[in-house]
């Protein structure tokens, strides 16, 4: 799935379970996550030739094991903290888990197990790019904007005076 899928699934689910703001932006980020660390350690490959290889050969793969963001999740939940930390923690974890989800859907998949390329899970719904995801998207678009669209309206207006938690 192309990041603008994974972001608005994460948005939309966010707002449907009334994260507040901090939750839902914090959604927003982990919801590209695990690409973005997969991109990063793979920018550590000394040529670009080597970074385009570490990632084909990482992507997918531990980062995006749904273990690590249920953990994330499930540990802000459980933890005393205060509702800026609160907020931010759920929403990573529930961006990562949206992310792992979305990816379910592709032919590629997620991994069963953290450190294995061997055993994969997938439902082989759409490819990344195509068609299918693009009226997966359409379909979250119009389903946050009948369902939350009043809720949207008073996110915007609270933002706009500075409620931000």
């Amino acid at each position: 799935m192309k990041w603008i899928t994974h972001q608005a699934a994460a948005v939309g689910a966010a707002l449907a379970l009334h994260l507040p703001p901090a939750g839902v932006a914090a959604a927003c980020v982990g919801a590209v996550l695990p690409d973005v660390l997969d991109q990063r350690l793979a920018g550590l490959a000394p040529t670009p030739r080597g970074r385009q290889k570490v990632f084909n050969r990482i992507h997918r793969g531990a980062t995006h094991w749904f273990g690590w963001w249920l953990a994330l999740f499930l540990t802000a939940l459980m933890l005393r903290l205060p509702p800026l930390e609160l907020a931010v923690l759920t929403g990573l974890g529930f961006g990562g888990l949206s992310h792992v989800a979305l990816d379910m859907l592709t032919p590629q998949g997620v991994p069963l197990q953290p450190f294995s390329r061997k055993g994969r899970f997938s439902l082989k719904l759409c490819a990344t790019g195509s068609v299918g995801e693009y009226c997966f998207l359409a379909a979250i678009v119009l389903a946050v904007w009948f369902f939350m669209g009043r809720d949207l309206l008073h996110l915007v207006r609270r933002l706009g005076h500075g409620g931000f938690f």
